[in-house]
Order: structure tokens, then sequence, then C-alpha cells
């Protein structure tokens, strides 16, 4: 009976598989999120990024050597023990980057090895309602139609991404004059009905990036 058991603790060490050796990659952008976001802070175009490498079965990560390349060239001031994290600015002519990441030791082989593919996206324009009694309704985006039940409402951009949230907004209605200013208040023309075309657009002040532009339609009235 010792030996049956003796013999299957053996099988049990020899048939366990070893923790595999492996790396990944994760990351995150930079810049302004409204209050509650949820979602992953993404990266936008001319803004900076930060990949993180997480080893998996390696040892103490702070004791590893990494080895970052982009776009096949090795970051050598950025390599090294323990220096886990890249962080870099997009280009002023944005394009992919391929960012590889390896575990090395003391013979310079590798040990684990992860790629990841990226590429920075234009920052989103959201509008939001600025409700009197509730402030902002971030539960429902402003697109398509907004049914002004009301006599007036008002509206707040978000540039969800950009680099920061202030910067120059431009609100126009139809044909008329454009207002400035990251809240808005329009109000229904009295006895009458019908469908105004609101556009709005912003700007940080870089003068690289392009205005970032949102529109959206109110209906009013019986229409």
């Amino acid at each position: 009976m010792r030996k049956l058991v003796f013999l299957f603790f053996i099988y049990l060490f020899f048939s366990t598989p070893a923790l595999a050796q492996s790396v990944d990659i994760l990351w995150q952008g930079t810049g302004y999120i409204p209050p509650f976001y949820e979602g992953k802070m993404l990266w936008a175009k001319q803004s900076v990024i930060t990949l993180v490498a997480i080893p998996q079965g390696l040892g103490n990560p702070a004791n590893l050597n990494y080895k970052w390349t982009r776009n096949g060239t090795v970051l050598g001031n950025v390599s090294g023990i323990g220096k886990n994290s890249l962080t870099f600015m997009d280009a002023v002519f944005s394009k992919p980057y391929t960012i590889k990441v390896e575990i090395v030791d003391g013979n310079e082989e590798t040990r684990a090895e992860a790629t990841q593919v990226i590429a920075a996206r234009d920052p989103l324009l959201l509008v939001y309602e600025n409700h009197p009694l509730y402030g902002y309704l971030f539960n429902k985006e402003i697109g398509g139609v907004f049914k002004m039940n009301k006599e007036e409402a008002t509206f707040t951009a978000f540039p969800l991404f950009a680099q920061q949230r202030a910067g120059a907004y431009s609100w126009r209605a139809n044909s008329g004059e454009p207002s400035g200013g990251n809240t808005v208040t329009y109000r229904a023309p009295e006895g009458a009905s019908g469908v105004s075309r609101v556009n709005v657009s912003f700007s940080d002040g870089n003068a690289i990036m392009r205005p970032i532009e949102r529109s959206f339609l109110i209906q009013f009235g019986n229409e």
C-alpha cells in the first residue's frame, strides 16, 4: 500500500506541467474621459501611450531583463533590468506601431516574448444633456435626433481621449452665429415646430490636431 501511495505522488510530480513562462503587454493612453466612464482609456493621435510588460512564471518581475523593440528598432535606453514599461508620444504623422518585448537571460537568450500592434485614433466628441435637476445625463449620449419637449435644453460637450478638456469649442445651430464654451442652451421658438441641426467642434489648441466635430438634430414643437 505504501508503495502504491509513493508511486502515485511520483506520478503527480512528473505529470504536472510546469508553470508556463510567458509575458503579456498591457497598454493605456492618456487624455480626458468624463466622470463615470467605464471604458478603457484609448490612445489618441499626438498623445502619450504607456505599455507595461506582465511576465508569468519567470520570477520576480523587478529582477527580469526586458528588451523593448519598436518597429524593429531596439530601444536600448528603456530596456534593462526591471524596466517593464515603455512610454512614448505618437508621431506628428500618425502610423501603426509594432511593439515587442522580450524577457532575456544573462546570455541574451529569449525566455519569453510578446508583440502588440497599436495605432492611435482620433478623439471623440460626445454630447450629453445637462439637466437642471439631475445634472449630466451620462446614461444617454445625444446623437441622431433630440426631441425637445420643453422650452429649452442645455447641452455639454466632452472631448473623449483628447489631451485636455480645456480648448476652443464652437456651437452652431443651422446657419446662425457660432457660440463658444463647452456648454450651450437652445430655446424652442415660441409657437413654432421644426428641426434644427446643431454642429459642435473642439480644438485643444494643438495646431497639428484637426478639430473634432459632432452634429445632431433638435426636434421641437409638434413636428
